[in-house]
């Protein structure tokens, strides 16, 4: 079967960790296992070659995308630029695109120059958390220049990623309509791992109201990904017990350590787990059972509510088993989504039917979540 893949399910992501350093220190980070580590340029090379051959080979993809990974990516510039430059001589007989996640800090001139000769071949993607002190607060860059108009001006389609921290959660929707206002997409994450209480998720929710409130006076901005990224909300389950596994991990997508090894996801990988690190043969990643978590299989948010194998994996030994920490900020997220698109809808002078069945599906949802406390949410939601 398929689970709801966000993507092309026709494409498959060679994923490179190409370096186990890092010159940050984010205070969110989950790579436990930092070190001075790089993977040579050869054997990546061999691993694309093998991907390619792969892609070309099989009746499930037509095209393939190589991620660059770390660690901080760009402190194994001199690989990623020669792979890029190998892979535009026309080595590999599939369609493809390279992309790298960066924090920004170490591009020079020099790499600026290369990107924009190159920038139909690589696409690059900047981490940047709101405003200059929020920055500061998750990553501590106060001594560098982040230069944000670059990226938007090679890269326009691409978002900015803003993780939310605890320390930053406060001060959420300045941070986003910052961003918004001098014309950057924002695609933003609470961050995993986090000791998330019943007071986050009530300051949560004071901020993405601001938030609801802010787009549906100014149309001209763009809603961000936690109001409008989750149709499934829309439409709580009820009898149907499958959970969502959200990502392509072990079948859209291959990741190979420095070493060659070749895990699911980065999230199963030494440089997050350690000792504890998962070979992707050692995952059965078509078995929905492996993916679904008993505690969860009534809960009408659980096909909303995000889930990831790797950190299941990483902090708790099991891929099912979800951090219920996350119970009452989802909640939050799926009762102000639901307002929101309420809202929106009310305020449209012609209604398409489109819109029209996506406001009474909110109206419904959000009738039956209005009757869950946040302060009682560490429980699954239940009709």
């Amino acid at each position: 079967m398929d689970w709801g893949f966000e993507g092309s399910t026709r494409k498959r992501t060679c994923m490179l960790i190409v370096t186990h350093a890092c010159n940050l220190n984010c205070t969110y980070c989950y790579e436990s296992h930092k070190k001075n580590a790089y993977m040579d340029t050869n054997l990546a090379k061999e691993i694309i070659l093998r991907e390619a051959q792969f892609v070309h080979d099989s009746n499930q993809f037509d095209e393939m995308e190589i991620d660059f990974m770390g660690g901080e990516p760009l402190m194994n510039f001199p690989l990623i630029k020669e792979i890029v430059e190998w892979l535009e001589q026309g080595v590999i007989s599939v369609p493809w695109i390279c992309f790298a996640t960066t924090n920004g800090t170490l591009l020079t001139d020099e790499i600026k120059a290369w990107l924009r000769e190159h920038k139909t071949s690589i696409n690059l993607g900047a981490s940047y958390d709101g405003t200059v002190k929020m920055q500061s607060t998750n990553r501590g860059t106060d001594k560098y220049k982040l230069d944000l108009d670059f990226f938007h001006e090679l890269w326009p389609h691409q978002s900015l990623h803003m993780t939310i921290s605890k320390e930053t959660l406060p001060t959420l929707a300045e941070g986003v309509l910052d961003m918004q206002e001098k014309g950057y997409k924002v695609d933003a994450a609470l961050a995993q791992d986090v000791d998330w209480t019943i007071e986050d998720a009530q300051t949560y929710r004071e901020q993405l109201c601001i938030l609801k409130d802010a787009y549906l006076k100014n149309t001209a901005l763009t809603p961000f990904n936690r109001l409008t990224g989750f149709v499934d909300v829309y439409d709580l389950p009820t009898d149907e017990k499958v959970q969502v596994k959200w990502c392509g991990a072990g079948k859209y997508m291959a990741t190979y350590d420095i070493d060659g090894q070749k895990y699911g996801c980065h999230m199963f990988t030494p440089l997050v787990c350690g000792d504890k690190a998962l070979l992707t043969d050692a995952v059965e990643w078509d078995a929905p059972e492996s993916m679904a978590d008993d505690y969860c299989k009534t809960c009408v948010l659980r096909g909303f509510c995000p889930t990831c194998p790797g950190f299941n994996y990483k902090n708790r030994g099991h891929l099912a088993v979800r951090d219920k920490r996350w119970c009452p900020v989802i909640l939050a997220e799926a009762m102000t989504a639901c307002e929101f698109q309420v809202e929106l809808v009310a305020a449209m002078d012609k209604l398409d039917e489109q819109s029209a069945q996506h406001g009474q599906a909110a109206l419904q949802a959000y009738a039956v979540l209005k009757h869950l406390d946040i302060a009682t949410s560490r429980s699954p939601y239940t009709i």
